[in-house]
C-alpha cells in the first residue's frame, strides 16, 4: 500500500507543517530564537552531509529535520524558572546540536566519516576506555570547537530567556512530537545523522545475540561438529603469538631504515626464522580480523565466523593440550568474539581483564609481564602430549608511548612536532617515534618467546612458532586503523614463523612448501589453516583449506585474487621501505633518531 503513496512528499509536507507551527507558536510565546537557531543547525548539518558526500556524515535527510523539531518542541515546552527546567532545556537543545559536532570531530581526528565500526566501538567501550581515548586524541583545536559550540548554545538560551517566556502548551507539544515520531517510523530507513546509528545498533545487537547463543552452546559442549581432527605424533610443542597493531613497514626485518627488529633479524640470519614478505590483514580492526584469523572463516569460503570452527576447539578435538596467555581482556562485550575462541583453551591465564582491572589501557603493564607466565607454562608442560600455547600481546596498540618500558625509549619526537601534535592531533601517544620504540620492545618480546620455546625443545624437540598481527596502523597519516578512513597501510601486517631443527628434519615436505610460499600473498584469515598445517593436524571434511595453508604445496593466492575487508576489497600492496625506496622515508627523522643497534 505504502508503495503507491508518495510517502516522501507526505513526509516533507508534515515536516514543513511542524516547523511552521513551531515558528508561529514560538513567536506568540516569545521564544522565536529557539526555533530559528535549531532550524538553522538542522539545515546546516544536512547541507554539510550533502556537500561532504559521505566524507564527514552519512547522507542526511528530512528525518534529521524532524529530530531537531522534536528537541525544539521539548525545549520550548519547559519552564525556565527552575534550575531543573533550565538544565533540561539546555540538554534538549544541546544533544541534537552536539550530535553532528561529534561527526565533525571524528572527521578531524580520524579523517573519515563515522561508519559501522566507529559506532560499534562506541557501543562496546567503557567509561575508562572512553576517557583514555579522549585524553589521547582530543586536541586543543577539538576542545576549542567544543567549548565555542557549548558557549553559543548558552548564549542562545540566554537571549531567548531575557524576557519571561511562556512554555509551549503540553497538548500542542504532544501533538507535534507524536506526528514527528510517527513520520520517523513511517519514513524509509535512511543513512541520516541520527537514524544511521540506530540502524547500526540494531544490527550489532543481533550479531551479539548470535555470538552469545553460540558461546552458550560451546560452554555446554553442544556444538554439532561436522569434522574429525586428529594427530598421530605426540610430544610436540607449538606457539601462536597474536600481535596487535603492527605495521610491517616499520620493522627493519621488512626493510625499514631504522633498526627496529635487531633480535628477529639475528634469528632470520641463523636460518630458523621465516618472514612472509607479502602478508597482510583481512580487516583493519582487532575483533573483525581475529574472528576470521582464528576460525575457519576466510575470503575463499565466505563463511560467517559465527558458523565457523574455532582453532582452539579444533585442536582440543585433536587431543592437544591448549593454553591461552593474554595481556588483553576477554570478559567484556567488545572481546566476546575472541572470548568465544580463546576460552575453549584448557588453560587460560590473563594479566589484564575486566574482572580484576579497570578497562583503561593505561592500567596495562607492557607485554613483558607475560614472560614469567610463559616460562612457567613451558616448564609445566606434559611432554607426553602435544601442546599449543596462544600468546595474545598488547603489542603496538595506542597509546604507543605506553607500550614499552623506559629502557626502550630510543627515538625522541621533535619538540615542534610534539607541540603540533598536541594542538591538532591530541598528543604524542600516536607519534611515529613512540611507535618505533614500541616495535623495538615488541622485537624483544617476540624474540624472547622464541628463545623460550627453543630452550624448552632442546636439540631433539619438535615444534614451531607462528607470529601474526591482527592488523596494521597508518603511521604516515597518524590515523591509526579506523576503517572510516581506510588505507592499505592499515592492513600491512607481518607474519613470522620459527621452526626447530628437528621439526625441519621430520617435516621436509612442509618446510620446503613454506620456503616456496614465503613470497606469496598471504592474508591473516588463512592463519587457521596454516596452524593446522604447521601442527600436522589431520582434519576431515571441508573445514581445512589446503590452498590457504603456507605449509602446503597446494597453497595459492595470486595478487589478482587477494582481498581484504572480509573479501570486499581487492588488496593493493604498499611498497616496502627498501633501499630503493629510501626517498619515501622521512630522512630528517632518521637523521635525528638515536639508533640503539647500528646496522
Amino acid at each position: 500500500m505504502f508503495s503507491l503513496i508518495p510517502i516522501k512528499l507526505i513526509f516533507l509536507t508534515i515536516t514543513i507543517y511542524i516547523w511552521r507551527e513551531l515558528f508561529k507558536r514560538g513567536s506568540a510565546l516569545n521564544q522565536p530564537r529557539i526555533s530559528r537557531y535549531m532550524l538553522g543547525f538542522a539545515i546546516l548539518s544536512i547541507l554539510l552531509s550533502v556537500i561532504s558526500i559521505g566524507k564527514i556524515y552519512p547522507y542526511g535527510a528530512v528525518v534529521d529535520l524532524l529530530i531537531f523539531a522534536i528537541a525544539t518542541t521539548l525545549c520550548m515546552t519547559l519552564t525556565t524558572r527552575t534550575l531543573v527546567g533550565k538544565l533540561l532545556q539546555f540538554l534538549f537543545i544541546a544533544i541534537p546540536v552536539l550530535g553532528p559536532l561529534a561527526y565533525l570531530l571524528h572527521y578531524q581526528v580520524v579523517g573519515g566519516a563515522m561508519n559501522k565500526d566507529s559506532f560499534i566501538a562506541v557501543f562496546q567501550t567503557t567509561s575508562s576506555e572512553a576517557k583514555e581515548y579522549l585524553a589521547s586524541f582530543t586536541s586543543v583545536v577539538s576542545l576549542a570547537v567544543l567549548i565555542l559550540t557549548v558557549g553559543l548554545l548558552f548564549w542562545i538560551l540566554k537571549q531567548n530567556n531575557k524576557n519571561i517566556v511562556k512554555p509551549l502548551p503540553i497538548k500542542t507539544a504532544s501533538t507535534y512530537i507524536l506526528i514527528a515520531v510517527a513520520m520517523v517510523c513511517l519514513a524509509p530507513l535512511e543513512r541520516g545523522l541520527f537514524t544511521y546509528p540506530i540502524d547500526v545498533y540494531i544490527s550489532y545487537q543481533k550479531e551479539m545475540a548470535t555470538t552469545k547463543e553460540r558461546m552458550a552452546l560451546f560452554s555446554q559442549r553442544k556444538v554439532e561438529k561436522n569434522y574429525q581432527a586428529s594427530k598421530s605424533e605426540s610430544g610436540e610443542v607449538y606457539v601462536v603469538i597474536v600481535g596487535e597493531s603492527l605495521n610491517k613497514h616499520h620493522m627493519s626485518i621488512y626493510g625499514y631504515q631504522l633498526n627496529t627488529t635487531p633480535e628477529l633479524q639475528k634469528l632470520k640470519d641463523e636460518g630458523d626464522l621465516y618472514v612472509v614478505e607479502n602478508s597482510f590483514s583481512n580487516y583493519p580492526g582487532t575483533m573483525s580480523a581475529l574472528s576470521h584469523a582464528l576460525t575457519g572463516a576466510n575470503q575463499k569460503n565466505n563463511k560467517s565466523y559465527t558458523d565457523a570452527v574455532g582453532i582452539v576447539e579444533l585442536l582440543n578435538n585433536a587431543n592437544f593440550e591448549t593454553h591461552w596467555l593474554g595481556n588483553q581482556p576477554l570478559s567484556n562485550s567488545y572481546d566476546m568474539i575472541l572470548g568465544l575462541i580463546a576460552k575453549e583453551a584448557h588453560d587460560v591465564q590473563l594479566t589484564f581483564d575486566i574482572k580484576f582491572h579497570s578497562m583503561s589501557h593505561k592500567d596495562h603493564e607492557p607485554d613483558g609481564v607475560l614472560l614469567p607466565i610463559y616460562e612457567r607454562a613451558l616448564n609445566e608442560l606434559n611432554r607426553n602430549k602435544n601442546q599449543i600455547i596462544f600468546v595474545h600481546l598488547m603489542g603496538n596498540h595506542t597509546d604507543y608511548c605506553e607500550r614499552y618500558t623506559p629502557d626502550f625509549h630510543h627515538y625522541e619526537i621533535d619538540e615542534l612536532d610534539a607541540l603540533y601534535s598536541y594542538i591538532f592531533k591530541g598528543g604524542v601517544g600516536h607519534s611515529k617515534e613512540c611507535y618505533d620504540n614500541s616495535i623495538l620492545y615488541n622485537d624483544f618480546i617476540v624474540s624472547s618467546l622464541i628463545k623460550g620455546l627453543k630452550d624448552t625443545l632442546g636439540e631433539q624437540g619438535v615444534g614451531g612458532l607462528l607470529y601474526f598481527a591482527d592488523h596494521s596502523e597508518d603511521i604516515k597519516r597518524g590515523v591509526g586503523h579506523s576503517s572510516a578512513n581506510f588505507s592499505f597501510d592499515m592492513v600491512e601486517s607481518p607474519t613470522l614463523i620459527w621452526l626447530s631443527d628437528s621439526y625441519k628434519a621430520n617435516n621436509i615436505d612442509k618446510t620446503t612448501a613454506l620456503k616456496d610460499n614465503i613470497n606469496s600473498f598471504y592474508p591473516n584469515d588463512f592463519i587457521f589453516d596454516t596452524v593446522i598445517g604447521m601442527t600436522s593436524t589431520e582434519v576431515s571434511g571441508d573445514t581445512y583449506c589446503s590452498s590457504c595453508d603456507l605449509f602446503s604445496n597446494q597453497y595459492t593466492l595470486p595478487l589478482e585474487e587477494a582481498r581484504t575487508m572480509h573479501g570486499k576489497l581487492a588488496y593493493k600492496p604498499v611498497q616496502n621501505f627498501t633501499s630503493k625506496t629510501a626517498s619515501t622515508i622521512d630522512k630528517e627523522t632518521i637523521k635525528k633518531a638515536t639508533i640503539l643497534f647500528p646496522n
